[in-house]
């Protein structure tokens, strides 16, 4: 609810940045869809969007950059659109030293 407020404020405001932190977190994917909506048309009307998540398709979905951080550490930075999900995906889990499903092991949690 918080989010919804804060996005509500902005929205009347017409404030140039937002910060958001896991903003679809909980949301149903309808709602979460609906809302990169918003989000979109915001960035395409000038407001620049710093989200923290761990939602990699939303993320390459509406951003044009992508960070990946790791115990306060970045550890990548990457354009959006010089990247496939795939490898965006492939690259996050290395840095977590998460194992890839292809490679027959079971995830390192």
């Amino acid at each position: 609810m918080r989010q919804k407020v804060g996005i509500a404020l902005a929205i009347a405001k017409n404030s140039k940045v937002l910060l958001l932190d896991e903003p679809t977190s909980g949301l149903d994917p309808k709602s979460s869809n609906d809302f990169m909506q918003l989000l979109t048309k915001m960035k395409n009307e000038g407001v620049v969007i710093l989200m923290a998540t761990h939602d990699l398709f939303r993320a390459k979905e509406i951003s044009t950059h992508i960070g990946i951080m790791r115990s306060g550490i970045l550890e990548n930075h990457t354009d959006t659109s010089t990247i496939s999900l795939s490898e965006l995906e492939r690259i996050y889990l290395s840095i977590m030293n998460y194992k890839n499903i292809g490679e027959n092991e079971a995830y390192n949690l």
